[in-house]
């Protein structure tokens, strides 16, 4: 399996546990997602989505001091690729 197969499954799993509770996994998934997007060229807009739930399972765990320099990322690329709503997600997270 190619590292963006890897990322994108990983991706997906970390939603699915998320949404399931099982937050811990969700976070490892995320935190291994990003680790891979972030080394593969023009993937902004999946590295935000990675970021994002990322961010959401350590909000989830109640590490936000944690998930905002995650949020604060994911904003910076949603603003740089010109996706409103995830801006306007991060902003509400951030000003929490």
């Amino acid at each position: 399996m190619d590292d963006l197969q890897r990322a994108y499954d990983l991706r997906h799993a970390s939603d699915r546990a998320r949404l399931e509770g099982r937050t811990v996994q969700a976070l490892a998934d995320a935190t291994e997602a990003v680790a891979i997007y972030a080394n593969l060229p023009d993937r902004g807009l999946d590295l935000a989505n990675a970021l994002r739930l990322k961010a959401l399972a350590l909000d989830d765990l109640e590490r936000s001091g944690e998930a905002v320099l995650d949020w604060t990322e994911a904003r910076r690329l949603y603003a740089d690729l010109g996706i409103a709503e995830g801006v306007t997600e991060c902003d509400g997270r951030l000003s929490r």
